[in-house]
């Protein structure tokens, strides 16, 4: 059975490995790989994860099964208003399964009223999809940089 529940320090190991397993799944045919590489470098590093859990008003939640980390999410508040979902992984074999669905359910839900936003690179289909059933609609469309690419993104709220 899948249990989502908060993040902790104790999970970054298995949070680290879905990022790895899931960027490269996800992002091979949309990002260098010189570019998913410095990424999950920064953004995935034992200390950049320790800081975002440790910050009370950012929402970390993993998915487990049977005691192993198979997806996370992740949402920080924007400066306008809201909160951005900065973080959703699900690691394959466990994708088209309700993970996702669970995981965007508990981010909305330990965040009462507030709208949610995304930015989804314009090629990754599958994520696009996802999000517009969960009740995501499209606001805009932008290009953004990435290290040396920039990429295209649609931003999408709910």
């Amino acid at each position: 059975m899948i249990q989502v529940r908060k993040a902790t320090r104790e999970d970054i190991l298995g949070i680290q490995q879905v990022a790895h397993v899931t960027w490269h799944y996800t992002y091979e045919h949309i990002m260098r790989p010189d570019t998913r590489a410095l990424v999950l470098a920064e953004f995935y590093s034992e200390e950049s994860l320790a800081c975002s859990l440790e910050r009370k008003e950012i929402a970390f939640l993993v998915a487990e099964e049977a005691g192993r980390i198979i997806g996370f999410a992740q949402a920080l508040p924007r400066p306008q208003s809201g909160y951005e979902v900065t973080r959703t992984y699900i690691l394959p074999q466990y994708q088209r399964k309700g993970v996702g669905t669970q995981l965007t359910a508990e981010l909305a839900k330990s965040l009462p009223g507030q709208t949610l936003w995304v930015f989804v690179e314009r090629e990754n289909q599958g994520a696009l999809a996802f999000y517009r059933t969960q009740g995501f609609k499209q606001q805009r469309e932008l290009e953004l940089p990435i290290y040396s690419e920039t990429l295209p993104f649609i931003e999408l709220s709910r």
